[in-house]
């Protein structure tokens, strides 16, 4: 008798993919109940040590101890959060890779940023949801400050982060997206710019740019030093405390209604 999952291997690791991503929610509120409650057994044992330096050595010392384990605690914690982020949005990028159109259609609409704007909805499920529920949130040719200049794009997606991330620039981030129509035939100069501007206006957004598009409409070969910075110097961006990586793209509209995209980026936001 053949085993399960033998006649498919591959769709079968694509199912067990899928139930092991089912669980990811219910780890996430776990950790963030242990979080609390290793946080409010800090907070016990730093004032059980202010208290006990003055009374009680011995006691103090237990408590530094103690501290030591909870701040290790923490860490690991920390680190198993990180790691179940990182395999939920691999493995939603690996599900739509899956489902995606190799070759991806141009929508509808009336200018090459409209379509890429339909575009981006239709190919996330995340900037679909959004803006179905706040449509504002698409704005064509805005200009954002850095520095007291302002730098336009052609196009803006924002989902806020929450009031931390907007304060102290720690807690969820949201995400941005920032496009721009590019020459025909960029050079890595271009790239270069435009990967300044979108790094200089990341810590006056609400959310943090996870996507930097420069759209071409009259697409010719790219230079072979312009597809590689493309596809390896993702842009670094920083909004107070956070630091992350945003995706560099160039987005070709072809003649026969088709995009190309360098890289082919899916799952992000």
């Amino acid at each position: 008798m053949q085993p399960a999952g033998a006649e498919d291997p591959i769709a079968a690791i694509f199912d067990l993919s899928d139930r092991t991503a089912e669980m990811v929610p219910t780890l996430r509120r776990m950790y963030r109940y242990t979080a609390t409650v290793v946080v409010v057994y800090l907070l016990i044992m730093a004032i059980l040590l202010l208290v006990s330096l003055r009374s009680d050595l011995f006691l103090a010392l237990l408590a530094v101890v103690a501290l030591a384990f909870g701040v290790i605690a923490l860490s690991l914690l920390r680190q198993s959060d990180r790691f179940f982020r990182g395999f939920s949005q691999r493995h939603r990028a690996i599900r739509l890779f899956r489902d995606a159109d190799p070759a991806p259609r141009i929508p509808e609409g009336r200018t090459p940023v409209e379509r890429l704007g339909r575009y981006l909805a239709l190919s996330n499920p995340r900037i679909d949801a959004w803006l179905r529920e706040e449509p504002g949130a698409l704005r064509l040719r805005v200009e954002f400050l850095a520095g007291g200049t302002k730098v336009p794009f052609d196009l803006a997606i924002v989902r806020p982060g929450g009031s931390m991330f907007r304060s102290l620039g720690t807690g969820p981030a949201g995400f941005a997206l920032l496009a721009r129509l590019a020459p025909d035939a960029p050079t890595v100069a271009d790239l270069e710019g435009f990967a300044r501007d979108v790094a200089a206006v990341a810590p006056h957004l609400e959310g943090l740019p996870a996507r930097a598009i420069l759209l071409r409409t009259h697409p010719g070969p790219l230079a072979d030093a312009v597809y590689d910075y493309a596809v390896g110097h993702p842009v670094t961006v920083g909004h107070g405390f956070t630091r992350a990586r945003c995706s560099l793209e160039i987005v070709s509209e072809n003649s026969d209604g088709t995009y190309d995209l360098i890289p082919y980026v899916l799952g992000v936001p």
